[in-house]
C-alpha cells in the first residue's frame, strides 16, 4: 500500500468534510473511486487523529461545527464570488486548470462556517453556467443571488424590449442563466402573476427588500424545463439582408431560434410564447423591409392592423 498516496487521500477527505456541512458515502465513493469499506477505514483514521467526525443517520458525514481555522474570515459577498468562480471554472476546457482549481477551492471551503456552507448548498442550483458563458457577469448578479438565498422580494427598474423607459417591478428571483448571448434571471413577477425572464443588462436599478417571498418555487432548471414544454407558435419571417440587423436586439424576446442568410434576404425562425398579437405589433416596426411568411393568420392580422392605421392617417389628413 502506498503510504503517501493514502495520507494524501485522507487529507483530501478531511478538506472535503470541512468544505460541506454533510457529505454522503456515495459522493465520497465517486470522488475517490474506492470502496465504502475503504472510506469507513479512512474516516476511522481521521477520528483516531482527533478530528471530530460526526454522522447524521440517513444523510452522511461531516465535521463538528467550529473545528476549523479562522471560521469567520470570509464575508457573504466573498462566498458568493467563490461560488460564481467555481461554476465558471467547472466549464474550463483545460483539464489541469479545472482540476487544480477544484482542489484549491475545496481547501478554501474548509474554513467556511456552517451557515456559509449552507448558503453554498442553496446556491448550487440557482446559477446555471454553460461552456458558452462569457467571463463578464452583470453587477446586479450579487443582489439577485442574495435574494434567492434570503427569499426576500427584489424591486427592479426594468426596460422592456419594446420600450425606452424603465418601469418598476417587484419580483421573486428563482435563479440565473445564460442564453443567446445574454444573462437572464427567471423570477416570479407580481405584476404579471406569472414567471418571467428578465435580461440583466436591462435592469437599471435594483433593491433587496425585507418582504419575504409569497410562495415556494421549484429550482431554476426544473422551472425552465416545465416552461419550455408550453406550446409555442412557430413563425417564419423574411427580411431584406442589409437592414435585417435591426431585428437583432429584440428578437430573442420573441423566441428567435435560427436564421438562414441568403444573398439578398434572411429567413428568421421563431418559437413564440408571447400572444400572437404582441409579435405582430412588434413586427410592424420592420414592415418596410420584412414580411411574415407563416403562419397565414398572422399575415392577415398584420394586414388588418396596417389597414386600420392607414384609415386613421387618411382621416387626420382630411
Amino acid at each position: 500500500m502506498d503510504i503517501t498516496r493514502r495520507f494524501n487521500r485522507i487529507l483530501q477527505l478531511f478538506f472535503i468534510l470541512q468544505s460541506k456541512s454533510i457529505v454522503t458515502i456515495e459522493e465520497l465513493e465517486g470522488r475517490f473511486e474506492i470502496s465504502k469499506r475503504t472510506i469507513y477505514r479512512d474516516l476511522k483514521e481521521l477520528e483516531s487523529a482527533g478530528v471530530p467526525v460526526i454522522y447524521e443517520p440517513g444523510r452522511g458525514y461531516g465535521i463538528m461545527e467550529g473545528y476549523r481555522l479562522q471560521p469567520s474570515r470570509f464575508t457573504q459577498e466573498e462566498v458568493l464570488s467563490l461560488m460564481i468562480a467555481e461554476k465558471i471554472m467547472q466549464q474550463h476546457e483545460t483539464k489541469f486548470i479545472k482540476q487544480n482549481f477544484e482542489s484549491a477551492l475545496t481547501k478554501v471551503k474548509g474554513s467556511f462556517q456552517l451557515r456559509q456552507k449552507n448558503i453554498l448548498g442553496e446556491l448550487n442550483d440557482k446559477l446555471h453556467v454553460n461552456s458558452s458563458t462569457p467571463d463578464y457577469l452583470p453587477d446586479v448578479i450579487n443582489i439577485l443571488l442574495e435574494s434567492t438565498v434570503s427569499k426576500c422580494i427584489t424591486e427592479i427598474s426594468y426596460i422592456k424590449s419594446t420600450d425606452i423607459h424603465s418601469e418598476s417591478r417587484t419580483v421573486e428571483p428563482i435563479g440565473l442563466f445564460y442564453e443567446m448571448g445574454f444573462w437572464y434571471v427567471l423570477a416570479y413577477c407580481h405584476a404579471r402573476l406569472d414567471y418571467r425572464n428578465f435580461r440583466l443588462d436591462r435592469i437599471m436599478h435594483i433593491r433587496l427588500t425585507d418582504n419575504v417571498f409569497t410562495r415556494e418555487h421549484l429550482p431554476v432548471n426544473t422551472l425552465r424545463n416545465l416552461l419550455s414544454q408550453q406550446e409555442y407558435l412557430k413563425i417564419t419571417i423574411k427580411a431584406d439582408r442589409e437592414p435585417s440587423h435591426y431585428f437583432f436586439w429584440e428578437r430573442q424576446s420573441f423566441g428567435f431560434t435560427s436564421e438562414e442568410v441568403h444573398e439578398d434576404h434572411v429567413f428568421m425562425h421563431f418559437e413564440c410564447s408571447e400572444h400572437p398579437t404582441s409579435f405582430v405589433r412588434w413586427f410592424m416596426k420592420f414592415v418596410d423591409f420584412a414580411e411574415i411568411v407563416s403562419p397565414a393568420h398572422l399575415q392577415n392580422e398584420l394586414a388588418g392592423i396596417v389597414e386600420a392605421g392607414m384609415k386613421k392617417i387618411n382621416y387626420v389628413q382630411k
